[in-house]
């Protein structure tokens, strides 16, 4: 893989920092400074790879040693299939509103209701790319994550570099809701890992991000009170501290520690208060 595709910045320790759909790896500048001195962050565009498969085997090919892997919406997703088929190579994860939607599809009434919302946002995209309308799909795509009229709100040049991501982003949400593994996979990762759901996103990405942080053993819940589904970029100095506070928690050395990879395996989620 060329050093072209990664922003890089050289720490000791190293950090995989996957970012969301139609974003990129400089949503990360800011945690690559926070983390700076500590940590060696690596933040490759995803949007450079032709799905996510090819995303996932190229970041698998990459990583020669377990590393702490971080992702937002998307990435998060990603980052938790990686820790799932390649376990090896995973020292912490930290999910930010991972998007599993998958995980809604066989679920209760409820699950089912928004994962139905989630399949007709997907049309609607998928219309829009076959008509050439970049627009009028990512206009459904921002209405949808950040209420009606957001799309409107948003400045004509913000709108073309979304416009600009409508293909790739289709193709996600429409992978997300196809995947087949199941939720009780989860109960296999036995890395420390942090689940972050912020209180203002739409009720379907809390209720992936609750499945998530329920099935996975020992694993911490935080929620970030009067934050949306963009909390990296629009609250960094609520999400930033939370992510090193995690890294640092299990990079410290302690005595008689047990190795994360013999811990328990049904060890109860923590839920950490509202922030």
């Amino acid at each position: 893989m060329s050093r072209s595709t990664f922003t890089e910045v050289e720490f000791r320790l190293p950090v995989l920092a996957l970012h969301g759909a139609a974003s990129s790896s400089t949503q990360w500048h800011g945690l690559s400074d926070y983390l700076r001195g500590s940590y060696h962050v690596v933040a490759p565009d995803l949007s450079a790879f032709a799905s996510s498969d090819s995303a996932k085997s190229a970041i698998e090919a990459m990583v020669d040693e377990p590393v702490h892997l971080v992702g937002h919406l998307h990435g998060a997703a990603l980052a938790l299939e990686i820790a799932l088929e390649r376990p090896e190579l995973v020292r912490s994860l930290t999910l930010i509103e991972p998007t599993a939607f998958h995980l809604l599809r066989d679920g209760a009434p409820s699950d089912r209701a928004l994962f139905a919302e989630l399949v007709g946002l997907a049309n609607r995209m998928k219309i829009a790319v076959e008509a050439h309308d970049p627009a009028s799909g990512m206009s459904a795509y921002v209405d949808f994550w950040y209420g009606r009229g957001a799309w409107q709100r948003t400045s004509p040049g913000l709108r073309q570099m979304l416009a600009s991501h409508l293909p790739r982003t289709a193709a996600d949400l429409a992978a997300s809701l196809v995947a087949s593994w199941p939720a009780g996979g989860c109960a296999r990762i036995r890395c420390p890992t942090l689940v972050v759901m912020a209180l203002e996103s739409p009720a379907v990405s809390l209720r992936v991000t609750e499945i998530v942080a329920e099935t996975i053993p020992g694993a911490r819940l935080a929620m970030i009170a009067d934050a949306g589904h963009m909390a990296p970029l629009t609250d960094p100095h609520i999400v930033d501290p939370m992510i090193g506070a995690h890294l640092k928690a299990v990079d410290r050395p302690r005595r008689k520690r047990r190795p994360w990879h013999k811990a328990s395996p049904r060890s109860p989620a923590t839920c950490l208060p509202a922030i």
